[in-house]
């Protein structure tokens, strides 16, 4: 950027404050070339609505004072009756982004997402005060196998014919991501890589420091040293394969194995239920965790498992892997196949098949210690490497690359 030149002016239109977003947008906004402004569509982060319905807790992630820190945002008015990014079709309806873009004219918008009114306007807008627009989502192509076919024809017909023919291209999070943008027709020189790799290190800083303490973790749990626990972090819902989980815990259960669910929801019952019908002693349920204590489940546990039969990215599996686990996860797990190198940091294995992820279990449980130790480490590295990305640099140099769409930044 020369002296004449102002910064990219670049909007982003996102669902609500996600905690881990916001070093992203920090990370952007922090760039001498990047002018940033966030709009958010919801303050559910905030005012913890999404975590009661996810969790069924009334507690927050323990840092919502910070989610709002290091870069220019704004709150936009939402007219939906049914006022949700959640949980409905037509939850975000904020009609304010119209007049944003028209006024402000950026060099670039960001959209989060295509399921919603906002969306759509949004798409609109740029349309006419001619403002070149990118999509930035962790959607996962694995989730389209499981479409019936007129599901998958009218998805085609929105966003390969209509939204995906309007954009200027993609940010992708990985390459499950990446595969979903062409299954529905964005070109490869359309697609730009821009992983979830951001926010990352302060993890690995913190996880020899609370990995020291490894022991006195898990002597407040009840588990011995010498059992290999085994990991689950997320919501206790039916789209996160727990009942194979807990099926597949039980086949490999020992005097040497135990389980903890960090996490709350609406399955939490009948998984409590299970423990009790197959009589185990080493299944632990912490229930609800804000981002301050959830770390320490990360520390004092030997693997991380993620069985979804649904999931977009799993940004557990980052966490995991920054404190040296080892993962096992499904395949619909967007973070899979970018993150999980079977029979090096971990393995991978058909979603809702139990018996497979049975042998994975026991596969790992097998291991000497040492291997354990090198899967573990492997991990640490592949995050070291996943986290240093100057993602706002490589941002600066797509855009610039993107001249003959959306031009230098004006001169001032």
């Amino acid at each position: 950027m020369t002296s004449a030149q102002r910064p990219y002016k670049i909007t982003i239109v996102a669902p609500t404050c996600f905690y881990y977003q916001v070093e992203l947008f920090r990370e952007l906004a922090a760039h001498p070339e990047i002018d940033l402004t966030v709009y958010f569509c919801s303050a559910e982060a905030l005012n913890t609505k999404e975590i009661q319905h996810m969790y069924n807790t009334d507690s927050g992630w323990g840092i919502e004072t910070d989610l709002l820190q290091g870069y220019r945002y704004k709150f936009l008015k939402n007219f939906s009756p049914f006022p949700s990014y959640l949980r409905s079709i037509v939850g975000l309806m904020n009609f304010g982004i119209w007049g944003e873009i028209r006024r402000n004219k950026p060099d670039v918008v960001l959209l989060m997402s295509w399921m919603n009114p906002v969306w759509w306007l949004a798409v609109l807008a740029s349309s006419i005060f001619k403002v070149p627009f990118l999509y930035l989502t962790d959607a996962n192509v694995r989730a389209e196998s499981d479409k019936s076919s007129w599901k998958i024809w009218g998805k085609k017909l929105m966003l390969e014919k209509i939204l995906f023919q309007q954009t200027s291209g993609a940010l992708y999070a990985g390459t499950a991501n990446k595969m979903l943008y062409s299954f529905y027709g964005i070109p490869d020189k359309k697609l730009f890589p821009f992983a979830y790799s951001w926010g990352y290190q302060n993890y690995l800083d913190l996880s020899d420091n609370l990995s020291a303490h490894r022991q006195q973790y898990r002597e407040e749990l009840g588990v011995s040293e010498d059992q290999t626990l085994m990991m689950f972090c997320g919501r206790l819902s039916p789209e996160k394969g727990l009942l194979n989980l807990m099926e597949a815990y039980h086949q490999v259960c020992s005097p040497k194995t135990a389980l903890v669910f960090v996490g709350d929801g609406n399955q939490r019952a009948t998984l409590e239920n299970l423990v009790s019908e197959y009589q185990l002693d080493s299944v632990y349920f912490t229930g609800f965790q804000d981002r301050n204590n959830v770390l320490k489940y990360y520390a004092m546990s030997d693997l991380l498992v993620m069985p979804s039969f649904r999931e977009t990215w799993g940004i557990a599996v980052n966490e995991g892997l920054c404190f040296g686990l080892p993962a096992i996860v499904s395949e619909e797990v967007g973070a899979g196949v970018d993150l999980v190198i079977p029979d090096d940091n971990g393995y991978l294995f058909p979603a809702a098949v139990t018996d497979e992820l049975t042998n994975r279990m026991q596969r790992f449980i097998d291991l000497s210690p040492e291997e354990k130790l090198r899967m573990g480490q492997r991990s640490q590295e592949l995050m070291r490497q996943w986290a240093g990305r100057d993602l706002a640099g490589n941002l600066v140099g797509y855009l610039k690359s993107m001249n003959s769409f959306i031009g230098d930044p004006e001169t001032v």
